[in-house]
């Protein structure tokens, strides 16, 4: 499934992001399973890949809201979660186009986790692949992308430029993204600098990269962070320049890695969307 799929979703790229003074654990206290997930259903039927559902939850008390996108075939989409928690239990139901879909589980005993079962049944959604289904589920906490970073990109034309950067994650807000913003370097390149304009939603990451009056995009990232929230690989898709007043008039592109960490990346561990299932 190609990242397309979520794009829609996310916010155009001339918004505003917000700050998060919170930290890179700013989204989860620790009575909390407030913050950014990365879900992964498997069937009971084992020959059948998981499904993946990702998005932000909010814990108010015992009340649980958020937004989640499912990746479901026939029928994928994003549903607003209504659930709650007692103790170490969990439960949620989301309701994405043509489906519903309940979790029940717990909190589990490492930081950041939760596992459990589910269902999900047909509420409308047709096909020769469509619900009910059942099996179990697990999922990991996000860490917020925060600081400064470094990194690689490999153009097709086969030079490799370097990276740096900063970028602040924006506050959950129990929408399906969190705003991302900062600043992004390149040297050697057609553009030497841009803002960074973008959101996250489990580990699913578009920065939009745009000048400094913030009205002209200059290219975009798409990519999927790792869940501890120290590197990132992906594709930067360089929009290119008519005019040629920055050297480089067509559009261009290739693999990057950002690290979070002391280091040089690789961007030999580039990854693409998590794919839907085959029913």
């Amino acid at each position: 499934m190609h990242r397309s799929i979520a794009l829609f979703l996310l916010f155009p790229f001339f918004l505003t992001a917000c700050s998060n003074s919170g930290g890179p654990s700013g989204d989860v206290a620790s009575d909390s399973i407030s913050g950014n997930w990365q879900m992964s259903l498997q069937p009971s039927n084992t020959k059948i890949a998981p499904h993946t559902q990702w998005g932000f939850l909010l814990q108010n008390g015992n009340i649980l809201t958020g937004s989640l996108m499912l990746i479901d075939v026939p029928c994928s989409g994003t549903g607003t979660v209504s659930g709650s928690v007692s103790g170490t239990s969990v439960s949620m139901t989301l309701n994405p186009t043509g489906l519903t879909v309940e979790l029940s589980g717990a909190i589990g005993s490492t930081p950041g986790s939760m596992s459990g079962n589910y269902t999900i049944l047909s509420n409308g959604c047709t096909g020769p692949n469509a619900s009910p289904d059942l099996g179990t589920w697990t999922a990991t906490l996000v860490t917020p992308l925060n600081g400064s970073f470094q990194g690689n990109f490999d153009a097709h034309s086969g030079t490799s430029y370097q990276l740096g950067g900063t970028v602040t994650q924006g506050p959950n807000t129990g929408n399906l993204n969190a705003t991302l913003s900062g600043t992004f370097n390149i040297t050697g390149y057609c553009f030497t600098s841009a803002n960074i304009v973008g959101v996250i939603s489990g580990t699913s990451v578009v920065m939009n990269l745009v000048d400094s009056t913030g009205t002209q995009q200059i290219g975009e990232i798409d990519g999927t962070s790792s869940l501890d929230g120290t590197s990132m690989n992906g594709t930067l898709r360089y929009l290119g320049d008519p005019s040629g007043s920055v050297g480089c008039r067509t559009p261009q592109g290739g693999p990057l890695c950002l690290s979070w960490q002391t280091g040089q990346c690789s961007t030999s561990g580039d990854q693409d969307e998590p794919k839907a299932s085959s029913r």
